[in-house]
């Protein structure tokens, strides 16, 4: 805050995230952290607080939130939306990608040809095409996914693995796992911070794990899709998708200065 005010910097503006990773003391000069952190064409639009670096009036984030169940009785519509909402909520642009139903079932089938395998030139398929497009602008992604015999729903890494680390890197991601029983997902969850780190997009520590999903009132009310911001799986959303965003904000301040 001392060293806002002798920068001349906004102090009375809400801070909304935190997009430098590294600890300063007052008695450093605007001019030197700025420079250490390559950022003096954000000069005018970060400040010191006793949280940290914050960056102010950043525009809403870009999340993609990708759906892995591909049965066609399942929870998941339901789980998604319930995540999905907290993050509109919230503000930000949201896109839901379910491989069961974009672009007609297109990635229902086996992958044949991941998308960096095309040649300058070569025809792209239109789907494969409009989904990089997609994940490529993204800000930030959400995984909300079923646990399939301890492990990852195929249809979610059907669906990823058309695309490489050039479209996925350099992003965060939160992961959302669910199950009808007692551990909600929570090996599922494990396995996809490994995948998920190979392709770049690293995980957020805080997860959502949705235990008992087909058990009646997890979500409300008959046919509401909200969790209770008050019970374990609702604070746990919170924390997950308050990590993402400050992850989301600072690698998108980092892409758009290298």
């Amino acid at each position: 805050h001392q060293l806002g005010r002798s920068s001349g910097l906004p102090t009375d503006a809400t801070p909304e995230v935190l997009p430098c990773h590294f600890a300063a003391d007052s008695s450093q000069t605007m001019a030197s952290v700025v420079g250490r952190c390559n950022h003096r064409r954000l000069a005018a639009f970060i400040r010191l607080t006793p949280r940290g670096w914050i960056l102010q009036d950043a525009p809403p984030l870009n999340v993609v939130l990708v759906t892995g169940s591909t049965r066609a009785k399942q929870i998941g519509a339901t789980v998604a939306e319930a995540v999905g909402g907290r993050v509109a909520e919230r503000g930000h642009a949201l896109t839901v990608i379910d491989p069961r139903t974009a672009w007609d079932g297109h990635f229902m089938r086996l992958m044949e040809k991941a998308y960096f395998h095309y040649k300058d030139g070569e025809s792209i398929p239109p789907p494969l095409e409009e989904a990089a497009g997609l994940l490529r602008s993204a800000d930030a992604l959400v995984l909300c996914t079923p646990e399939y015999n301890h492990t990852i729903a195929p249809g979610l890494t059907n669906f990823m693995n058309h695309f490489g680390a050039s479209i996925y890197a350099q992003k965060p991601s939160g992961i959302a796992t669910y199950s009808a029983g007692m551990w909600g997902g929570a090996r599922c969850g494990v396995a996809l911070r490994a995948y998920l780190s190979e392709l770049g997009c690293l995980p957020v520590s805080a997860t959502l794990q949705l235990p008992s999903a087909w058990k009646s009132g997890t979500f409300g009310e008959a046919g509401a899709s909200r969790l209770d911001p008050d019970s374990v799986p609702g604070k746990a959303l919170e924390r997950m998708l308050d990590q993402l965003t400050w992850h989301a904000h600072a690698m998108r301040a980092m892409r758009s200065h290298e």
